[in-house]
């Protein structure tokens, strides 16, 4: 009867006890491959795209028409190269099916990542099963097919998928490439995936050192006895000048992509190529030793209910087999580990030090816990080896006394309680990634195209998603952070020479609410499509105050806003028609009113004024604003109490400097006696009703009088 193999315990298996446990693991993974692979399709076939796949979709587009991801704005998009071409024969048979079926459009779209996702599940249950034990693959494969991150990726038309699969084999190849006296044909077929790996996300070069440390260390301990390990031997020149040449190679595609702030690759001497490649690398890193972001990041990554436990367990694990592997030879170690510590000491390097790395050396911007959906599998992997550990521990038999197998029946019930916590954990966690819907943009831009009239023009933030659903695009509507999504057309076009331009599609910028007001003004009828996420953080308080007065709200759906142009537009002012400087608290300015007197007001109707303000600094709470129309007794007798805007613009929202318009209007009582009523404004907080304080206030009440009506 054979031996189970090294690193496990020792005792020897009967042939049909094997068999029997062989048949019982697949049909484990079976079930994990049906559960996996239903998750992310039912993700992929409920929920609304993510605003970058509509990028990959029209990546694909392009290169089904000519054969390179070139863009209409002229950007060579290598963002997800590799995955992009994947992608193509799926968006080609959905253009067949038609245009105007976006469900048919997108669940195409995605299935590439459905399956690449299901795939990865098996590749993570073959290198725990070869590395470890099967019970080690099948749980590792479990905790992959249960990953919301996962889940949501995987069900995506997005790279992540892709590179996660590619990391895992890349992982695999250099381990066994590495062991021992070596395997070149499997280092250099881990050089060509890390190359695709590369060119399917680029910031996947944070993977380079861990598997490269990982190398060596493997190759060290598994050395042979009689010679050096391959690293060290003359013919691994030619392995490291590839590397150089893999890593040059995305380095010149990611450049083609004009990264944040380059030039066209064309526009760049030769001279100072490799200048570039290097500002590749650098323009998003720098040794930064941010505690509180870092700590914020791992929070995010490692905090979430169901990764608490895991990364408890697989901290566990990696220390509990350094005491082992450090034990190993003495007579009362558990069991062998020089062959199973190998493995883990190996997991180890490659998941930890590209977390090390975000947190020192990449800027606090890029510390995102999508960016490490890449390397999850290896993390689900070392978990579930600290598992392993603690079952192993657990099940292994001795003759103890009374308080040993008390010990072993608390480890027990331990383990369990860990295991219910950890479904509840994830179940919780799959029901936040199902119901947090991204913005209906697909169903607002079906709407757009729906009410479509010759001379409309649109404006949008998500270009891709205008073109692929409408056909057309007019402007690149965003005020705020504009540049990262922005090219400068070539100097050398008579059409718009300089003109900046969104990034796909090449529509100009519209980035100011005088722009706005001008294209309003120009078309008989204009349509704005936004969601709630992105409305409050590119756009400013002018802006939604046209939105608000010029434009309506015309359809809204899971977040997605549309927008047209009012058939009737009161005027709305840019600048204050009566100029002052008044301050409430430290830092709130009240820099001037207008009013519109077109007609005097009288009873039952309406008194309407706007209001203009600025804000020093940074407000932490939501200010109420109060207008009130008083008699000459004091009395109020019609007031407007609300957050500016209706509360659409709240004044923690407010950015230093900034200017905020604040329509408002009063309706008036229908017996309002005629005579004279001064109009009071002030600032209070609502939960205490304290009122902030004006300053060289002469009311008594921190109140200011702004109009004087005269009612007939």
């Amino acid at each position: 009867m054979p031996s189970a193999p090294l690193g496990r315990l020792h005792f020897t298996v009967p042939s049909s006890l094997r068999l029997r446990l062989r048949s019982g693991s697949s049909l484990w993974l079976m079930g994990i491959l049906l559960v996996a692979s239903a998750l992310r399709l039912a993700y992929a076939w409920h929920s609304h795209p993510f605003f970058d796949e509509y990028v990959t979709i029209l990546a694909a587009r392009v290169i089904l028409e000519g054969g390179l991801p070139v863009l209409p704005s002229g950007l060579f998009y290598e963002h997800g190269l590799s995955f992009s071409y994947l992608d193509v024969p799926w968006v080609g048979l959905a253009s067949w099916l038609g245009d105007y079926h976006a469900d048919a459009l997108f669940l195409l779209a995605r299935l590439p990542s459905v399956l690449i996702g299901s795939a990865t599940v098996w590749l993570v249950y073959r290198a725990g099963i070869s590395w470890f034990s099967a019970r080690t693959g099948l749980l590792a494969a479990a905790l992959v097919a249960l990953a919301p991150q996962a889940v949501v990726w995987d069900g995506r038309a997005r790279m992540y998928s892709l590179a996660a699969l590619l990391a895992v084999g890349s992982a695999i190849l250099v381990y066994h490439g590495s062991r021992g006296a070596g395997n070149r044909h499997l280092r250099w077929l881990a050089l060509f995936v890390l190359l695709l790996l590369l060119l399917t996300h680029f910031g996947a070069l944070i993977v380079v050192p861990p598997l490269v440390i990982g190398a060596i260390v493997v190759a060290w301990l598994t050395r042979p006895l009689d010679g050096r390990p391959w690293f060290l031997r003359i013919g691994v020149v030619a392995e490291v000048l590839a590397l150089g040449v893999v890593l040059m190679l995305a380095m010149l595609v990611k450049r083609l992509g004009q990264p944040l702030g380059a030039a066209p690759l064309s526009d760049v001497e030769a001279g100072d190529l490799a200048h570039e490649l290097f500002n590749v690398v650098t323009y998003q890193a720098g040794l930064v030793l941010d505690t509180e972001s870092a700590i914020k990041f791992l929070a995010r990554a490692f905090g979430v209910p169901h990764h608490i436990w895991l990364s408890i367990v697989a901290i566990w694990g990696g220390v509990a087999m350094l005491i082992l592997r450090l034990s190993h030879g003495k007579r009362d170690a558990p069991y062998p580990t020089h062959s199973y510590s190998y493995q883990a000491l190996y997991l180890w390097i490659i998941s930890a030090v590209p977390v090390l790395e975000m947190i020192t050396l990449l800027e606090s911007w890029r510390r995102n816990p999508r960016y490490l959906v890449i390397i999850l599998p290896w993390f689900y992997l070392v978990a579930a080896m600290g598992w392993e550990m603690a079952l192993r521990l657990l099940a292994e038999r001795r003759e103890r006394g009374a308080g040993y197998r008390l010990l072993r029946v608390g480890g027990w019930l331990a383990v369990a309680a860990l295991v219910l916590l950890q479904a509840h954990s994830v179940w919780l966690d799959l029901q936040v990634a199902f119901r947090t819907p991204e913005p209906a943009y697909e169903r607002a831009f079906a709407h757009v195209r729906d009410s479509w009239r010759d001379g409309d023009v649109l404006m949008t933030m998500n270009t891709p998603g205008a073109a692929l659903l409408v056909g057309r695009v007019d402007y690149f509507a965003i005020q705020e952070d504009a540049e990262q999504f922005l090219l400068r057309t070539s100097s050398a076009d008579p059409s718009r020479p300089g003109e900046q331009v969104d990034r796909w599609m090449g529509a100009p910028w519209l980035g100011s609410v005088h722009g706005l007001m001008r294209v309003l003004a120009e078309h008989p009828r204009a349509w704005f499509v936004s969601d709630t996420i992105r409305l409050p953080v590119y756009y400013r308080g002018d802006w939604l105050a046209v939105l608000k007065t010029q434009m309506q709200l015309v359809w809204s759906d899971d977040e997605a806003l549309v927008f047209v142009t009012r058939p009737e537009r009161p005027p709305l002012p840019m600048a204050p028609a009566v100029k002052m400087d008044a301050v409430f608290g430290d830092a709130i300015h009240l820099l001037g009113h207008s009013t519109e007197r077109a007609e005097q007001p009288t009873p039952g109707g309406q008194y309407a004024m706007t209001l203009f303000w600025r804000t020093d600094a940074r407000q932490r709470v939501d200010y109420t604003v109060f207008v009130h129309v008083r008699n000459v007794a004091g009395t109020t007798v019609a007031q407007h109490d609300g957050q500016p805007l209706d509360g659409d613009y709240p004044t923690s929202r407010w950015r230093p400097g900034e200017l905020v318009i604040d329509p408002r209007r009063i309706t008036l009582p229908s017996d309002l006696p005629a005579g004279e009523y001064d109009v009071w404004v002030g600032v209070y907080r609502l939960d205490t009703m304290e009122r902030l304080p004006l300053r060289n206030d002469s009311s008594g009440e921190n109140a200011l009088l702004l109009d004087t009506l005269l009612i007939q």
